[in-house]
Order: C-alpha cells, then sequence, then structure tokens
C-alpha cells in the first residue's frame, strides 16, 4: 500500500465512493480488529484506521441514480443512524453519552430511563454498569472482559457535548 508523505499508510486510498469507503471499512476492521487478530498487536492501526475513516465526514460524493440515471451530491456520514439516537438521549437528565469506536456508550444515573434505552435498542453491561448501543447485529467473537476504560483506551472516546447540543437548539 502507498503511504502518505507522514510515512502514514493511507487505508482508504482508491475509494472514490461512500460504498466503497464502508466496504473498505469493513474489510480493514475484520482484518486488523484486536478481537479478530490476536497474532499481533493491531490496536494502534485500528485507531489510524477509525481516524481515516472519521475524516471523510461531510466530503461530499458524487453518484449516479441507476433508476434514473441523474447525478446527486451526498454528504458521507460514517456515523447514520447515531445522530437520531443521540437526538432521543440528548435531554435526558445525569447521563453521559459516549462514543467509543462505533459504539455508543450511556453512564451516569440510567436507572429512571431503563425501559426508555431498552426500547431504543441499548443493552446493559453489568461489569461495567453501562448502556451500549451498535447498530446491525453483533456477536462477540473475543473471551476477553474489558473495561469500559479498556475500550475508551482501545477505541478513542468521544463524549457527547450536551450544552453544546441545547445552545444549538436554542438558536
Amino acid at each position: 500500500m502507498n503511504t502518505n508523505t507522514n510515512n502514514r499508510i493511507n487505508y482508504f486510498q482508491n475509494c472514490l465512493t461512500i460504498e466503497q469507503i464502508k466496504k473498505r471499512y469493513r474489510e480493514l476492521a475484520q482484518k486488523f480488529h484486536p478481537d479478530h487478530n490476536k497474532e499481533i498487536d493491531t490496536n494502534e492501526t485500528m485507531k489510524e484506521i477509525n481516524l481515516q475513516y472519521e475524516a471523510f465526514r461531510n466530503k461530499k460524493f458524487t453518484g449516479v441514480n441507476h433508476e434514473t440515471g441523474k447525478t446527486y451530491e451526498q454528504n458521507f456520514n460514517p456515523f447514520d443512524g447515531y445522530r437520531e439516537i443521540i437526538d432521543k438521549l440528548i435531554n435526558l437528565q445525569g447521563i453521559t453519552i459516549e462514543l467509543c469506536g462505533t459504539w455508543l456508550w450511556v453512564t451516569g444515573e440510567t436507572k429512571p430511563y431503563k425501559d426508555y434505552l431498552k426500547e431504543l435498542g441499548f443493552s446493559f453491561s453489568g461489569k461495567k454498569i453501562a448502556w451500549y448501543w451498535h447498530p446491525g447485529e453483533f456477536r462477540k467473537k473475543s473471551k476477553k472482559n474489558m473495561t469500559l476504560d479498556d475500550i475508551r483506551n482501545l477505541y478513542g472516546s468521544n463524549k457527547v457535548n450536551k450544552e453544546e447540543k441545547n445552545q444549538q437548539a436554542i438558536v
């Protein structure tokens, strides 16, 4: 694979469409995800892949509708589906919403929202004392028991800024 000027591998080289980017990300995750590849330390590689994948956010892509033949533009959002879940949680008091890799985690005073979180598709991890959500199906392949801090260190962590979101709603 070619590298860029910083000697970093460009994992998404030659990806020209949103579909190609998503397909390439799935291939890379299968190859480098720590749960799938135990022979080598893939943590840093997976972090770099996630950073490069997220760098495509809001990039415009041109496509052709195969039914109509018309050209269209579309912004890429690697977190499709996440925004609507976050919007449903954003005004709940006493909780923290956090994105670790491609998983949403909810911690804090979640007991009053237990039924609502279940309704949204969240599951509870008693060992982590946190609720988690991931789009699509997931089957655990690793026997590792990781803490939430281990997950944060492995995949990175972004907490949803509730104050910023609330200010945007006011404006």
